[in-house]
């Protein structure tokens, strides 16, 4: 399965915002790729989903023109990252185009995972998710966590960060990325640990 250029680049930007030691998305994808397709010979591709980051996002890689021919699904929860906050709840759907190819290998999973068979979900997500923009959701979340790492460097704990920043977003009518992009415009030679601020790597979550 060939990973975009486009899509390639996103996850680098979504490995450096992870901040997790040894950690490179764009290798794990591909690993698991080759991996997925190893054991199911019709696999397609798959769908990435993480509910809790900021905001959440998600992205698709399937074969070329094989959006039409995905016969079956395994959707499956992988453990969050994070170092003691809450961990963003990241979804994976695998795609073949052969019915009833992933039900060995749901029953593997869950015997190697030691978690319940209703933990995995066959053939429920056989249309592609809508919006699957990696690129938008990353630059988004990159928006958003500068700001917020702009308002830590003027003293707000980041709670109160996050909080000033919906605020902002309420008070102007805006969302949440307007609000972070305004206090990043608004930073001027006067303010130089903000503007540090603005060039340390944002962690997503």
């Amino acid at each position: 399965m060939k990973i975009g250029a486009a899509l390639a680049a996103d996850l680098t930007i979504l490995t450096a915002a992870l901040d997790e030691p040894g950690a490179d998305v764009l290798h794990t994808l591909r690993q698991l790729s080759v991996d997925a397709q190893a054991a199911v010979p019709t696999y397609l591709g798959l769908s990435v989903t993480v509910d809790g980051s900021d905001p959440p996002f998600m992205f698709t890689t399937l074969e070329d023109g094989t959006a039409a021919d995905v016969r079956t699904s395994l959707w499956l929860t992988l453990s969050g990252v994070g170092d003691g906050r809450a961990s963003p709840s990241v979804a994976l759907i695998l795609y073949a185009g052969t019915p009833g190819t992933f039900v060995d290998l749901t029953a593997d999973l869950a015997w190697l995972t030691g978690r319940p068979a209703s933990d995995f979900a066959l053939d429920q997500h056989l249309s592609l998710p809508a919006g699957s923009d990696a690129g938008t959701h990353l630059r988004m979340a990159s928006v958003i966590n500068q700001a917020i790492g702009v308002l830590i460097g003027r003293g707000y704990t980041p709670e109160r960060a996050r909080r000033e920043l919906d605020t902002q977003a309420d008070g102007a009518g805006s969302d949440r990325r307007t609000a972070a992009r305004f206090i990043l415009d608004t930073i001027t030679a006067d303010n130089p640990a903000d503007a540090e601020r603005t060039d340390q790597e944002p962690n997503i979550g």
